[in-house]
């Protein structure tokens, strides 16, 4: 039987519970059947540190996909191509 559980997690938008970084832009983390998807990467500053303190590791994602090319949701995607070159943009 496949999982079609959707399961989202926000890693970066304006506000942020505490611990967390926030800044204007959006970064969110999906799961469906076994696949991980990267959705956007906020402004640059607060993604990997959200996604450390989120417990979750960027290796696996299979793709990264940018809703459009604004600064708040392209801004790290350097780095996160630094941390997984193999995921398809």
């Amino acid at each position: 039987m496949e999982d079609n559980n959707i399961r989202i997690t926000v890693f970066v938008d304006y506000k942020a519970r505490a611990g967390l970084s926030k800044e204007y832009g959006f970064t969110a983390w999906i799961e469906v059947s076994g696949h991980r998807i990267l959705f956007d990467t906020g402004q640059g500053t607060a993604l990997l540190h959200n996604a450390v303190m989120l417990g979750c590791d960027l290796h696996p994602a299979e793709a990264l996909v940018l809703s459009h090319g604004h600064y708040d949701h392209t801004g790290a995607v350097s780095d996160v191509l630094k941390h997984n070159s193999a995921m398809k943009l």
